[in-house]
């Protein structure tokens, strides 16, 4: 891919993704108003078999689409490229089906045995509905992405998560009696459905349009079929594993809880809480991190290609120290300013508390991320697989006999377990195949008390003003990240070499060639192709 082309989507990737997150906890808090800690608990729970079933329904459609349009318009073949998206398609519309009758049909045992819980059964079967387009929209996202229209795969995510919202606020508005949790979880599930049609058929529309630029004779080829099934069954098999573990993970979470002696409706307010309104702003400033990563991951994949293992070290080390800058300040602002933050989304009590509680897991939760994507990157995706079932697997056992025991106790216990666990393998195949190594105090140690340093120097500037909850907390944490910056640049922790190497990063010396060796797909599949 040409630089700036590359470097375009990986700004259209960041923004779009900021956006998203973005979105999805303003709408988090907007839900957590209308329905509680427990009804976040209970659409949290159908959120869970959803999950699954989307798994099923689309594991392995993205990867595919985007491989095999990418390799035929390579080749020259748009005839190729319109073959893939047919299959895959197809393909995509079978398995959403079958996941989407299975979820309906079987929504009543699901909901009243497995959940427990008989006001799910409604939204599962709402939900349901929903399947076939997501499939869709995932072949589509697959092409554009293959074509490097990142803004056309981004647009329509944000489409989707637009008209999620603005479907539920609808239905809840004009359906929703206050306290009726099967209505408020309904209406939940309306705005995904409502979202995942609007979605595809934006992306339909632009597919569509950019489909009638080109001119090709269809053609149907044996292979594409058996290079789809080579790429989608090993994906789909390994995320169906993985999912399947983790919606045991979740669903033994309440139950656990109601075991220990909580009520029913405590469980899932407990449960709500942590999964549905503190996660979410732990892993909101993952936007950033996952698209930079991503932005990486090539660089490291063409070195490990000429076998240059000490560009690699150097791209890795880079990569996981400012990753630890940048975890050091996020701890901090979670740490300092949880009560000011939880209050500020979602106006609840509770909700600070458990954020800087689960604070400490951040470092281990974004270190975790970053070496799951430079591990793909240097082909060890299948090491990333194992680390993650073996992590699910641990955390089922340790859910099993903690929980009805100490209850949220044994719950955050095994948060942190499992998150140390992932986090440590995960980084020590990155170390041992990469040979970098961490600088305790330049790495950690500085940046502790930096990040430290700055949020009580933000909290004494900001103790004697009168502004409201929201404007206070962003006062608060824009002082302190600010500081930190300065911080961080007095103590020497971040210096001109990485000034310059970030710059080098997000603008490249290698420029487009105004004469491509090559002639483009559009030029080859128009003449005949």
């Amino acid at each position: 891919m040409q630089a700036k082309l590359f470097f375009k989507n990986a700004v259209i990737l960041i923004a779009g993704s900021f956006f998203m997150r973005a979105l999805g906890v303003a709408f988090g808090a907007y839900l957590s108003g209308k329905m509680g800690a427990e009804g976040m608990g209970l659409f949290q729970l159908t959120a869970t078999v959803y999950g699954l079933a989307s798994t099923f329904a689309t594991s392995g459609i993205y990867l595919s689409v985007t491989r095999l349009v990418a390799e035929e318009l390579a080749a020259g073949s748009y005839a190729g490229a319109d073959d893939a998206m047919r299959k895959c398609m197809r393909y995509g519309l079978i398995v959403s089906l079958l996941a989407a009758a299975a979820l309906f049909w079987l929504a009543e045992p699901i909901g009243t045995v497995l959940l427990g819980d008989a006001r799910t059964v409604l939204s599962l079967k709402i939900l349901a509905l929903a399947l076939p387009f997501m499939a869709f929209s995932s072949s589509l996202r697959g092409y554009f992405f293959a074509l490097r229209m990142a803004g056309k795969s981004s647009g329509g995510q944000i489409v989707e998560q637009l008209a999620h919202m603005a479907v539920a606020i609808v239905l809840f508005t004009a359906l929703v009696p206050e306290g009726d949790l099967t209505l408020a979880c309904a209406a939940a599930a309306g705005g995904c459905l409502g979202g995942e049609l609007i979605s595809f058929l934006f992306s339909l529309i632009l597919y569509l349009r950019d489909r009638r630029k080109w001119s090709f004779v269809k053609t149907s080829s044996r292979d594409i079929t058996r290079r789809m099934v080579r790429i989608t069954l090993p994906v789909a098999l390994s995320s169906y594993l993985k999912s399947i573990l983790r919606t045991i993970e979740n669903l033994l979470v309440p139950r656990g809880l109601r075991k220990y002696g909580a009520s029913g409706s405590g469980a899932l307010a407990q449960y709500g809480m942590t999964e549905a309104m503190v996660m979410p702003i732990l892993t909101f400033p993952t936007a950033f991190l996952t698209s930079f990563s991503s932005l990486l991951v090539p660089e490291i994949a063409e070195a490990q290609a000429v076998g240059d293992n000490a560009r690699i070290s150097r791209l890795v080390s880079k990569v996981v120290r400012y990753t630890l800058l940048f975890a050091a300040a996020m701890t901090g602002i979670f740490v300092f300013f949880a009560e000011e933050l939880g209050w500020a989304v979602y106006r609840q009590e509770g909700v600070g508390s458990m954020l800087g509680l689960l604070a400490p897991l951040v470092p281990l939760m974004y270190l975790d991320n970053v070496a799951d994507s430079m591990l793909k990157g240097m082909d060890e995706q299948v090491s990333v697989l194992r680390y993650s079932i073996c992590d699910s697997a641990v955390s089922i056992c340790l859910l099993w006999f903690l929980l009805p025991i100490y209850g949220v106790n044994g719950y955050i216990f095994v948060m942190f377990a499992s998150t140390f666990l992932n986090a440590t393998l995960s980084f020590a195949r990155l170390a041992s195949v990469t040979c970098i190594r961490i600088h305790l105090v330049q790495w950690i140690v500085k940046p502790v008390l930096c990040v430290s340093g700055a949020c009580l120097c933000a909290n004494v500037l900001l103790n004697f003003t009168a502004l409201s909850a929201g404007w206070d907390a962003v006062a608060r944490i824009g002082a302190a990240l600010g500081l930190y910056f300065l911080f961080l640049c007095a103590t020497g922790t971040f210096t001109r070499e990485d000034f310059r190497w970030f710059y080098r990063v997000f603008h490249p010396d290698k420029p487009e060639s105004p004469h491509p060796a090559k002639s483009s797909p559009a030029s080859r599949s128009k003449s005949g192709q």
